[in-house]
């Protein structure tokens, strides 16, 4: 695999000397305004990691724990303070369980590709970028970190050890055996010497979406009430707040949820996601509130110390609400197409008109032969990967385009509902 240019590298020396690289992408060509502040922040966070000495900036220790409580092998990266004399294999051998402690955070994931499964790093990056030219989703940034094998075949190790279940196990195993082989192009650099997956920063506060989450498989979505509010033929006519101008907890959820399954369905589409309904819907409790004309939001402190700062204090006319975090993307581009195959797009009624007109300018973006070389350079995509994402996007404006004005209504958004403007996240 060839690793991207970039527009920063940051290198780092593992134990036995090979030189790693944290590379953050080039920014979508010409389109640099549509990541925040806050991207940018958080992706030099990513590229400062490192993987064997490293600290955060707040001083915790950085430990690489293999995780073992899902299908798809990865490693979680764990913040911590390590207990003096205990190396940091020893401290993960202890912590390779789903629960831990609250202080010990896992800031962020390291995946690459596993060629016969649902795993393949360039859908994580692929999905970070598409989250922001469409300006939604809530996808965490995510950078090309390389690996040196010497160093990760000890984690595989503990990984297929300490894996829970067979997939699990089988998957590590697997994972283990390519390491020793290292001659794999889609996961390791052309010396073979260092894997090549990708580094994204993990969502605080996240949880399982209530109800969404436990549902199991794409039919039980498609038949869920949750859906049939996306799919419901008549306009939303949801009063979002009283008379008094505060805003009305349950019709604003429901507005909120229509949106992002709405958008969920449109971006799993492009990307050819074909495991987002097996446990892979994720939310984030956020407050909202109206401030000067403009839609405020916050999310929700899970840090009672963060949670009491007065200059982040939540004033008492907010409400709160369950919004989706698009996590666990690793499953596009290699193995069918959920709501593709499931008829999810023609089914929806209900969408956001930022959303819509932001595909319609995608489309025209994806003719540019710099994007489909950005993609391939900066994101890790092959051209079958591209002219997938490309021939979806037509596919999806093809699909919304021939609904517009007869059974889909561009009203799921919390602005159009209050009329009013809201804040960029």
């Amino acid at each position: 695999m060839n690793t991207p240019g970039g527009q920063e590298t940051i290198n780092h020396v593992a134990p036995n000397g090979t030189v790693e690289s944290a590379i953050r992408p080039l920014p979508f060509p010409g389109r640099s305004e549509i990541y925040s502040n806050k991207d940018v922040e958080k992706e030099k966070e990513l590229a400062e990691i490192d993987f064997y000495n490293g600290k955060t900036k707040e001083g915790l220790d950085v430990v690489l724990v293999p995780k073992t409580y899902s299908t798809s092998p990865g490693i979680n990266i764990h913040a911590v303070n390590l207990p003096a004399g205990m190396s940091r294999l020893d401290y993960a051998k202890g912590h390779t369980s789903k629960s831990h402690s609250t202080a010990d955070k896992i800031i962020a994931k390291y995946k690459q590709t596993i060629p016969t499964h649902f795993t393949y790093s360039p859908s994580i990056l692929g999905y970070y970028h598409l989250s922001r030219f469409l300006d939604t989703g809530h996808v965490e940034p995510a950078i090309v970190r390389t690996m040196d094998v010497g160093a990760h075949k000890p984690l595989a190790d503990l990984g297929k050890a300490k894996a829970i279940g067979s997939n699990n196990r089988k998957q590590w195993t697997e994972l283990r055996a390519l390491d020793d082989a290292h001659n794999n192009p889609a996961l390791y650099t052309e010396d073979g010497k260092q894997l090549c997956g990708v580094l994204q920063a993990n969502p605080t506060g996240e949880e399982s979406y209530p109800h969404l989450s436990d549902l199991g498989g794409t039919a039980a979505f498609a038949a869920s009430a949750e859906f049939a509010r996306v799919t419901n033929p008549s306009p939303l006519r949801l009063d979002c707040k009283d008379d008094s101008g505060t805003l009305n907890q349950i019709a604003v959820q429901q507005v909120a949820q229509i949106k992002d399954l709405s958008d969920m369905v449109v971006m799993d589409f492009i990307m050819s996601q074909a495991d987002r309904f097996s446990g892979n819907m994720h939310s984030q409790k956020v407050y909202l509130w109206i401030e000067r004309g403009v839609l405020k939001h916050k999310a929700k402190k899970s840090d009672s110390a963060k949670a009491a700062d007065p200059a982040k204090q939540i004033p008492p006319e907010a409400v709160l609400i369950n919004r989706m975090i698009m996590k666990d993307n690793d499953a596009g581009l290699i193995s069918g197409n959920s709501a593709k195959s499931y008829h999810l797009l023609e089914k929806i009624s209900h969408m956001d008109p930022k959303t819509y007109n932001r595909l319609l300018d995608l489309q025209k973006e994806l003719e540019k032969p710099e994007i489909a070389q950005w993609y391939e350079t900066e994101l890790l995509f092959t051209l079958a990967d591209f002219n997938t994402v490309k021939n979806n996007v037509d596919q999806v404006v093809g699909i919304l385009s021939g609904r517009k004005d007869k059974v889909l209504f561009l009203d799921a958004s919390l602005s159009v509902a209050l009329e009013i403007d809201e804040e960029k996240q």
